[in-house]
């Protein structure tokens, strides 16, 4: 193509390419974006060309169709592949091309694999992180390297002097990227790096709005801007967007770039006050759920949790090291039930026991003892159930100290019941029967069905353990009478277990049958895995008993899948 002289080139471009068909490639088109009209012109005039575009945001024509580029195939840290099909996974591949070309006698071993397939998964399988990674070989082994990604930003330098200044340093890269930013897309993205695991679109709105608005009319403005902001950010490949199970869409930056956004939240100025923001937003979440985790949709919540761990536990640490045990001591408490049903049992108590020490003389004012006594409450419970029944009665023993203190008759009760449950377990029958008869007693005058029953299961129990069947029978019974008569089917559950086992120890299998198989039915009903998987033991436990092996054994392994 010649250019005319007062005839502008676009037009001359037109002209050459109007009858022909071709394909125009253009590369790194991010550059000049706001061009792109110019790509929608040539189209409508040469209706015979296609234009293959590489960007890192989309050009927004109509007609386009988008072919997202994603990382690099990783490898399963949880099922590690045998070395010689390491190199199937791309990622893998590109890490080892790149380490022989500048060490010739590297090879995969024993030793290095699970290294090589580490520093592969903790770069995201980015192909010019794992290349600057790559070129460290000749230094660093795969081991040493991997120890030190912590801080991967300034550990990857060093790439070809061919290559553009912005590709000769993973820093260099992403900050090439965050500069061709505006301001409001920049304060986003920095903001986002707060998230562990990514966030909902409500997390996003509630947590990344400017330290101190929070007027009604602000609220609606951000839920747009944040909305806008993370579709911009989505097209421009900094953030990923997928669809959780239940349909809500969940946000998420790769690692290695979130640990860029850090740095420029921490520039910024902002990160106190952004971190208390998202603690803020966690613990309205887990106070939510601490209902909803003891009622039919437990299951749903118990996933939901599991899906914002990073968060939670983010929100932990910040209540840990800035000092500001209430909150994290509110949150822990309202998820201490996840915890347990999780499976984090240590990871709860840790995190309470470390919250009440910071805590410590705070507690001296009524506001802050009623936060210290359910947090107490929360990690008595945790170490219960781990079995660590000294460390439980401690806890308990100050909370029932503080409650007298407060004057709550009802904590009072449920306390006494806490400690009968574990004097009882620790074999000191006499203190735990007078514990739990005082339970029983301010239960009844409170006219508390909950602590009646609860006691009167404990009692039972306890009559169990010392031999005297029938007193047993008498409380259980009893038991299951309140708890019928207040609809309570969670309690129901736990008081025709320990009938269940009675009526075993008593040979009265006809009696345990029914107990368990209605334990079961709502478990089963409730849809919570773990209670399930100890009511089918229990029918397991009952088959044992009568001879029927095969039955027991089938009972048991499927106790143990669960």
């Amino acid at each position: 193509m010649r250019e005319a002289t007062g005839r502008p080139p676009l037009e001359s471009v037109k002209d050459v390419l109007r009858d022909k068909q071709m394909l125009l490639l253009l590369d790194n088109f991010e550059q000049v974006v706001a061009a792109a009209p110019v790509v929608a012109e040539l189209l409508v005039s040469c209706p015979k060309v296609k234009v293959l575009v590489t960007s890192r945001e989309v050009l927004r024509l109509r007609g386009e169709h988008e072919f997202p580029v994603p990382p690099l195939a990783l490898p399963d840290l949880t099922r590690l592949p045998a070395i010689e099909t390491l190199p199937q996974y791309a990622s893998a591949e590109l890490f080892i091309q790149c380490a022989l070309a500048v060490k010739s006698d590297f090879t995969v071993t024993h030793e290095n694999a699970t290294a090589v397939t580490e520093i592969c998964v903790r770069l995201d399988g980015l192909p010019l992180a794992i290349e600057l990674a790559a070129a460290r070989i000749r230094l660093l082994t795969s081991q040493a390297m991997l120890e030190r990604l912590e801080n991967r930003l300034k550990l990857l330098t060093g790439g070809a002097r061919g290559l553009p200044t912005r590709q000769q340093t993973l820093q260099g890269t992403i900050s090439w990227s965050y500069d061709l930013m505006d301001e409001g897309e920049r304060a986003l993205f920095r903001r986002l790096a707060v998230f562990v695991g990514g966030c909902t679109l409500e997390a996003a709105e509630a947590v990344c709005h400017s330290p101190g608005d929070s007027s009604t009319g602000a609220a609606q403005a951000r839920a747009v801007e944040v909305l806008d902001g993370l579709e911009s950010l989505a097209g421009k490949s900094l953030v990923c967007s997928q669809e959780a199970p239940g349909g809500e869409s969940r946000f998420t930056l790769l690692e290695t770039i979130r640990e860029y956004a850090l740095e420029k939240l921490a520039e910024s100025g902002e990160m106190a006050a952004i971190r208390r923001q998202h603690a803020v937003y966690y613990l309205a979440l887990a106070e939510e759920a601490q209902l909803k985790l003891r009622a039919s949709q437990q299951t749903s919540w118990v996933y939901r949790l599991e899906q914002e761990l990073g968060n939670l536990r983010a929100a932990l640490a910040w209540g840990s090291t800035m000092m500001d045990a209430e909150t994290g001591l509110k949150l822990g408490t309202a998820i201490s039930h996840f915890f347990y049903l999780g499976g984090y049992l240590s990871e709860g108590r840790e995190w309470l026991t470390r919250l009440l020490a910071i805590q410590g003389a705070a507690a001296s004012t009524s506001p802050h003892t009623v936060v210290r006594v359910k947090a107490l409450d929360a990690a008595g419970s945790l170490a219960l159930f781990q079995r660590d029944h000294a460390a439980a009665r401690a806890c308990m023993e100050e909370s029932l100290a503080l409650k007298r203190a407060l004057g709550d008759e009802h904590g009072v009760a449920s306390s006494l019941y806490d400690l009968g449950m574990v004097t009882q377990l620790q074999g000191d029958y006499q203190q735990a029967e007078v514990l739990l008869a005082q339970s029983l007693a301010i239960g009844r005058s409170l006219g508390d069905a909950e602590i009646i029953a609860n006691s009167l299961m404990q009692r039972g129990v306890t009559a169990h353990r010392q031999g005297d069947y029938m007193t047993a029978r008498l409380h259980l019974e009893e038991s299951m009478a309140v708890w019928r008569t207040s609809h309570d089917r969670a309690g129901l559950g736990r008081s025709l277990n320990a009938l269940g086992y009675l009526a075993l120890d008593q040979g009265d299998y006809a009696m345990a049958r029914v107990a368990f198989e209605e334990r079961l039915a709502i478990q089963r009903e409730a849809g919570i895995v773990r209670y399930i998987a100890l009511s089918v033991s229990s029918l397991g436990s009952l088959a044992l008993a009568e001879g029927d092996y095969v039955t027991a054994r089938t009972r048991f392994e499927e106790s143990l899948a669960i």
